[in-house]
């Protein structure tokens, strides 16, 4: 079962910072700051100096390897970015083997290695590698774990440990067998808690930690005000951060902030015109999808539609996750136009992804009983 295999691997789908060593940690946070703004070059130039200056110690690798599969995936080279990352993983990784036989119980390297392998796990998941991926996925989370039992106060974990039991919980809620090994209300409550355990209080998880619970409070808890108290910290500490930005627009939308929407996506288009032609068609997509989202919202049902379905055609993002809701948005529109017969089209559509979220399961409902009201 794939999506078995992308439960345990699931928390492993962005990079894990372990708390900073104390003598480059001045230096890592600098070069995290500029990395979470997406200023590439000036992060890649920290790092680099790191790995010049302790060329036996794997972190500083490590993180130039970030940026530059970052900056590779911002310009919509998601296969360049793959390859790369598989050559440095397999260059860095005997650095950690080494730095952990000599010391088994320094947690910092048993973070990040378990990262690497969970890197390593994803991609080969992504490639159909599925018996490589398991595999790589079980020494990650064992990786981590052991971590986590040296020191329970080592915020950073929290991080990998939350996206694990809160996915583990949404994967239950589409999997009866998962259910029997995952209480799915628990999980997903214990992962929400241990992720924002690593938002106030982590060091290099922080703002990982951050986007992924306003992409969960935006998409599977709809908890907007727990959402908007994050997104707005994160686009006013990170405004050149596109992901942020966008999820944050989005979520005013929902939020009903009309003028403030309009704004931003006045200027959304400038945020990517410095970029790569692909990255351009990549930010392009997420552009179409906000307006689409926007005019649903305010009852423009045709141009929603149209723009929805131009996502739909054209989606070449990493993952499916706006593709699903531009299928569950298009049946809604279909819906509350009493169009009940091409409702239901889109959101088999929706389903047939096969895709672990609140999107898919709320399609499977409005299949069974029509969407009426926003």
């Amino acid at each position: 079962m794939k999506h078995f295999k992308i439960l345990i691997i699931l928390f492993f789908t962005s990079i894990v910072f372990g708390q900073f060593p104390s003598e480059y940690k001045n230096e890592l946070g600098i070069g995290l700051n500029y990395l979470t703004n997406f200023e590439f070059d000036s992060a890649k130039k920290v790092y680099f100096q790191i790995t010049e200056k302790y060329p036996n110690d794997p972190l500083g690798c490590f993180y130039l390897m970030n940026a530059k599969y970052e900056f590779f995936k911002l310009n919509g080279e998601f296969k360049k970015a793959n390859i790369f990352l598989l050559n440095e993983i397999k260059r860095i990784s005997p650095l950690f083997e080494n730095k952990i036989d000599e010391h088994p119980n320094e947690i910092v390297y048993l973070v990040y290695y378990g990262s690497l392998k969970g890197m390593s796990a994803r991609i080969n998941l992504a490639e159909s590698n599925y018996m490589k991926a398991f595999n790589e996925s079980w020494q990650a989370i064992n990786l981590i774990e052991k971590a986590h039992k040296i020191n329970p106060k080592y915020w950073d974990v929290f991080l990998p440990l939350g996206s694990y039991n809160f996915y583990g919980g949404v994967m239950a809620d589409h999997y009866s067998v998962i259910d029997w090994i995952y209480n799915s209300n628990k999980k997903r409550k214990l992962g929400i808690e241990q992720l924002t355990i690593a938002y106030e209080k982590g060091v290099g998880a922080k703002w990982e930690a951050g986007r992924i619970l306003l992409l969960i409070h935006i998409h599977e808890t709809k908890n907007y005000e727990k959402a908007y108290k994050i997104g707005k910290k994160l686009v006013t500490q990170f405004p050149n951060n596109l992901e942020f930005k966008s999820l944050y627009i989005e979520l005013l939308i929902y939020l009903d902030e009309i003028k403030k929407t309009e704004e931003l996506l006045d200027k959304y288009s400038k945020s990517y015109e410095n970029i790569s032609r692909k990255g351009k068609q990549i930010w392009k997509i997420r552009e179409k999808y906000l307006n689409a989202v926007f005019n649903m919202k305010k009852g423009n049902h045709k141009d929603a539609k149209k723009s929805f379905l131009f996502v739909i055609e054209n989606y070449n993002l990493e993952f499916q996750w706006f593709k699903v809701l531009s299928y569950l948005k298009i049946g809604q529109i279909y819906d509350l136009n009493d169009q009940r017969e091409k409702a239901k089209k889109y959101y088999q559509s929706a389903i047939d992804t096969k895709e672990t979220t609140q999107a898919v399961k709320e399609a499977k409902e409005y299949l069974e009983n029509p969407f009426r009201k926003y």
